[in-house]
């Protein structure tokens, strides 16, 4: 999920603008991810004392993936409306602010509290290989013939193998501690 989350932004306004927004658009909209995302972790802060844990963290990173395919709706025509592009935005921002919050405790929460410094740790190179790496692989995806389509598919496949994991997580630390409340 990590490399999707990096290498969109990098991306974003070549982005909107292949999918034929006008120019105010193309700027208005990267330029509210910031706020999106704030507005995002408020929604954790404020509701999540009302929001099964577990649950959220299977909701929460579905965001970014439901995002892509509401910009993969055009169908290639790149004529994406504003509200198309407006709620691909709204969802990646969404997403990645709350995501900042699931990852920070989904490895407390299961895979080991006593570990969770060390393996975030031993996975700091990983994740900043995939953050190098991401913009990079995105570009290097575009053409001229299909734009940004096949890596924005990659980004989606990449992103529901990330929730697959994290859920794997989830049941294999449910199934042998139980829930945790």
């Amino acid at each position: 999920m990590m490399a999707v989350t990096v290498a969109l932004p990098a991306h974003m306004v070549s982005l909107l603008r292949e999918h034929g927004l006008a120019e105010s658009w193309v700027i208005t909209l990267p330029a509210a991810i910031g706020v999106i995302q704030v507005a995002g972790r408020l929604l954790m802060y404020f509701f999540e004392h009302h929001m099964n844990p577990h649950r959220v963290n299977q909701l929460v990173p579905m965001l970014i993936p439901f995002g892509l395919l509401v910009l993969l709706a055009d169908g290639g025509r790149g004529d994406a409306s504003v509200w198309l592009a407006g709620g691909f935005v709204l969802l990646y921002g969404l997403g990645n602010g709350m995501l900042t919050i699931v990852r920070g405790t989904a490895i407390a929460l299961y895979v080991s509290r006593s570990h969770a410094a060390t393996l975030n740790g031993v996975l700091g190179l990983p994740l900043a290989l995939a953050r190098a790496a991401a913009p990079l692989l995105l570009g290097v995806l575009w053409s001229p013939l299909v734009g940004y389509r096949h890596g924005l598919w990659l980004m989606l496949a990449l992103s529901l193998i990330g929730i697959a994991a994290l859920v794997l997580a989830q049941r294999l630390s449910l199934h042998q501690r139980g829930p945790i409340n």
